[in-house]
């Protein structure tokens, strides 16, 4: 099994084991799709693909089904922490928000399991082989909203957080517990999009379009 066969694997495979944590957030980038409304992460054209498949929702995981940013999760798993909130630089069809940077969706994080063999017997990109472990997160809550409902971080914001730098995918900003409750009550507020963003990455997939196909011929 190789490529796109590591999607595949279920998210019961890993030996997952309880984390304990303090209640502070990390920040992290992800990439948007230009195709859909809702701010869902990239979907790639065709499989297997280098975008990057995280946050994986669908099953409430990250770095497990993408070997990326293995540094970010060792970090936020040495540090303890206990919010992983998501950042994307909105691409999508609504013109009024496109551009803009917003905090989309944020998973508590209760296990991890080092998925370090799995990425290398089944991935393509194992970037993690030199790495001691590569640590995959496990949400017991999670929680995506719509654009018009996310939490709009602007330059103030970034400041507030003491951010100076520019966005990139490899950016992680670490929030205290004060502005790490805003963010995650802000979000509690807001209805739960999450279903939504799996049934739209689930339509946009290729996979699932090629399996269609041949399922009508």
């Amino acid at each position: 099994m190789r490529g796109d066969e590591l999607l595949k694997v279920s998210p019961e495979v890993p030996q997952w084991q309880d984390y304990r944590s303090s209640s502070i957030a990390m920040v992290v980038f992800y990439a948007g799709d230009p195709i859909s409304e809702l701010p869902i992460r990239e979907v790639p054209e065709e499989l297997p693909s280098a975008v990057v498949q995280d946050p994986h929702y669908e099953s409430g995981t990250y770095g497990l089904y993408a070997c990326a940013r293995s540094q970010i999760r060792n970090a936020f798993v040495k540090s303890k922490t206990r919010y992983l909130v998501f950042l994307t630089r909105y691409v999508g069809t609504k013109a009024d928000f496109r551009d803009k940077y917003f905090i989309t969706g944020y998973y508590l994080v209760a296990k991890t399991a080092d998925v370090k063999k799995l990425h290398i017997r089944y991935g393509t990109d194992y970037s993690c082989i030199d790495e001691q472990s590569c640590p995959a997160l496990r949400a017991s809550e999670r929680r995506f909203v719509a654009i018009e409902d996310a939490f709009a971080v602007t330059d103030a914001v970034m400041k507030s957080w003491n951010f100076n730098g520019r966005v990139t995918r490899q950016t992680r900003v670490v929030l205290d517990e004060q502005k790490t409750a805003e963010v995650i009550d802000y979000l509690k507020s807001k209805p739960d999009a999450t279903a939504l963003y799996t049934a739209e990455t689930t339509r946009l997939q290729p996979h699932i379009a090629e399996e269609t196909a041949e399922e009508e011929a």
